[in-house]
């Protein structure tokens, strides 16, 4: 009987490659019988891991395939992984699975909608809430979308330390400003802080 797998991405450090867009890292696909925890804590251990993963991975990211099912099987799992690199480098990232980096030589990529991140958006609004948490003044709506996708400007100073910023800032880069604010403004989480 086949053993149910599961596809996980881990997000590599800065020093994994150059990157298409700053805001944008390198990320790792693979997939396991083990749960990504497990799997990310072995790749950290050095066991079956890539030798770029050993070295470079920095973090799970859970908002980029919690969208994904279990599967049944090596080569249905094999398949998803492969599937969910090559998405992942239409949208801007680098994605290394298998051997294959995807994305590292292309150009042009475009970034996901509201109908593509609508399948995790716990994870956009628990990172809406983490960065209106850590801001130091009230956020309006467009301000935390800027956030959220990564932008850059003396303004960010204002709100977060840019030399240390919260692991929120610039987590959505692959995704359009328009749908990062549409979701902020119809949770209406930004509370006005003392």
């Amino acid at each position: 009987m086949a053993s149910e797998k599961r596809v996980y991405v881990i997000e590599l450090e800065s020093a994994a490659g150059r990157r298409r867009d700053l805001r944008i890292p390198w990320v790792y696909v693979g997939s396991s019988a083990r749960s990504p925890e497990e799997r990310f804590a072995q790749h950290q251990r050095g066991y079956k891991s890539a030798r770029l993963v050993k070295r470079f991975a920095l973090r799970l990211r859970p908002d980029l395939y919690d969208d994904l099912g279990s599967f049944r099987g090596s080569k249905k799992a094999c398949a998803a992984e492969k599937a969910r690199a090559q998405e992942l480098a239409a949208c801007g990232f680098v994605a290394h699975s298998d051997g294959t980096s995807y994305g590292a030589r292309q150009g042009d990529w475009t970034e996901w909608d509201a109908e593509r991140l609508s399948p995790v958006l716990q994870h956009v609004d628990a990172t809406i809430a983490e960065l209106n948490e850590s801001s130091f003044k009230t956020l309006s709506p467009l301000q935390c979308a800027q956030l959220l996708h990564g932008e850059m400007g003396f303004w960010v100073a204002e709100y977060i330390v840019q030399l240390d910023p919260p692991p929120a800032y610039g987590l959505f880069a692959h995704v359009q400003l328009d749908a990062l604010q549409e979701r902020v403004e119809s949770q209406g989480a930004l509370t006005t802080l003392p």
